[in-house]
């Protein structure tokens, strides 16, 4: 009778070299960054977009009363023209310090993301500059409202300069929690900024890739459709929004902003808040 050893010596290293082939750990960001990285449709999404938009400029900058700002009507008279526009992933492209996050497999790392800033380089998205620079030849003026923090903005300046964004002065750049006068609005909130350029421009377009890029509310979908409600018809006309599935208030609502609780929770929130068949 032939022995079973040899056999099981070759079945038992079979299973242990299967155990230490490495399966890469599952990230949530994955496809989107993937998807932002190397999809033609993220491409020409973009281009398209901001081709649009400058087909707007034109009309917008010849009718006196056009403005884009979601507040009661003003007076416009005698007030220059200008663009507000969002900076990150509506003009530069941050997603290598995403894309670090799902190689390593771990959390977003904001000292990564502070790295990244200092560095100034982040390139431009399809499309931008050509419109940022149609605007620039016909005297629009752009404000640059951005989330990141004060005291970054000399790194951002130098960034946009770099990809070919015309921007004359930091003063253009209001980062998060600007004191704007009597007006500051903590965190993410653009309200005050908008309100504070609206004081000092008539503001033709408003280009972004979040909700709260063009108007203010509580980060549930109910709320967000009521306050757009009155503004639909601006959604590629005065309001030219652009995709970003990698970060977003939609990323945090099914959690209800509770940053601190465990990724574990977040994630099971997540996976409720989707609609199955």
């Amino acid at each position: 009778m032939r022995s079973a050893a040899p056999a099981l010596v070759i079945a038992l290293l079979g299973t242990l070299l299967t155990g230490c082939q490495q399966t890469p750990k599952g990230h949530d960001q994955l496809d989107a960054v993937l998807w932002t990285q190397t999809a033609i449709e993220h491409e020409v999404l973009y281009q398209q977009i901001y081709a649009a938009a400058t087909r707007q400029l034109q009309p917008a900058l010849a009718d006196p009363e056009w403005d884009a700002l979601a507040q009661a009507p003003r007076d416009l008279s005698g007030l220059p023209p200008a663009l507000i526009v969002d900076i990150d992933e509506t003009l530069l492209d941050n997603t290598p310090v995403n894309a670090k996050a799902v190689v390593d497999g771990g959390a977003y790392d904001y000292a990564e993301w502070y790295r990244w800033v200092e560095k100034a380089e982040a390139r431009a998205l399809p499309g931008s500059v050509a419109f940022m620079q149609a605007a620039a030849r016909l005297g629009i003026t752009a404000y640059y409202l951005t989330n990141r923090e004060p005291g970054q903005e000399a790194d951002t300046l130098r960034n946009l300069r770099q990809a070919g964004f015309p921007i004359e002065d930091i003063g253009q750049i209001l980062t998060a929690g600007t004191a704007i006068g009597g007006c500051q609005h903590a965190g993410s909130d653009k309200t005050c900024r908008r309100q504070w350029v609206g004081e000092r421009a008539r503001v033709l377009l408003m280009v972004g890739d979040s909700y709260g890029d063009f108007i203010a509310a509580p980060n549930r979908l109910d709320a967000q459709r009521q306050a757009a409600a009155p503004y639909r018809a601006w959604f590629g006309q005065r309001w030219f929004l652009l995709p970003n599935p990698t970060y977003g208030g939609w990323y945090t609502a099914p959690y209800a902003d509770r940053d601190a609780l465990p990724e574990g929770e977040k994630r099971a929130l997540k996976l409720r808040a989707l609609v199955l068949p």
